[in-house]
């Protein structure tokens, strides 16, 4: 809204996963961009997984038709596709700037991990080949690290190193944390404004 008020140019982006199609909140929100004419872009990762249940057991009807039923216009990509994600969410965005209000983007992805840190056992909803697959075949960073070599934008050593910095990044950061104090008592409320 504040945008839209203050011909900015900004776009709110929402970031939100299938299981979230089950929850009226979305739908509420989604109706008042659409008739206030927001420039919102909200964009659906279908994982295939609503925490430990595939969603075919728990989404009827058609993702996409969801955002049409509120007028909000919307496409579909392969999430795993990084320049695919690129370019539709660019498209979508420039529409929302330019005044076309709400656009809904469906990126059908997988979750390679479960679906939160205790989630360590995911054999009871879906298989190691299953996981392994979508690894193997469908990773995104390896992908569009292959993509980059093909396109001689980058090569092999160049992507190792980056991979090597940013692994060692990760490394010194959690050991930062482990390293840091637990916070004193007297800042519980530091930043709480209400």
């Amino acid at each position: 809204m504040s945008a839209k008020r203050l011909g900015n140019g900004r776009v709110a982006v929402c970031f939100f996963g299938d299981g979230a199609l089950g929850q009226g909140l979305l739908y509420e929100v989604m109706n008042m961009a659409s008739l206030w004419n927001l420039p919102v872009i909200y964009v659906c990762e279908n994982n295939l997984y609503n925490e430990y249940t595939h969603n075919s057991e728990t989404i009827a009807g058609d993702i996409l038709t969801r955002a049409k039923g509120f007028g909000v216009p919307g496409e579909s990509v392969d999430g795993q596709n990084v320049q695919a994600v690129y370019d539709t969410a660019k498209k979508l965005i420039d529409k929302a700037r330019a005044g076309g209000g709400p656009q809904f983007l469906l990126c059908s992805t997988y979750r390679f991990t479960g679906h939160h840190v205790g989630d360590v056992n995911r054999e009871y909803y879906r298989s190691k080949q299953e996981e392994q697959l979508w690894k193997t075949e469908r990773d995104p960073i390896t992908l569009f690290s292959n993509w980059l070599i093909d396109q001689k934008i980058a090569d092999r050593a160049r992507l190792d190193q980056i991979k090597s910095e940013v692994e060692a990044e990760m490394k010194k950061a959690v050991q930062f944390a482990m390293d840091s104090p637990y916070p004193a008592v007297d800042k519980v409320d530091q930043d709480v404004y209400a």
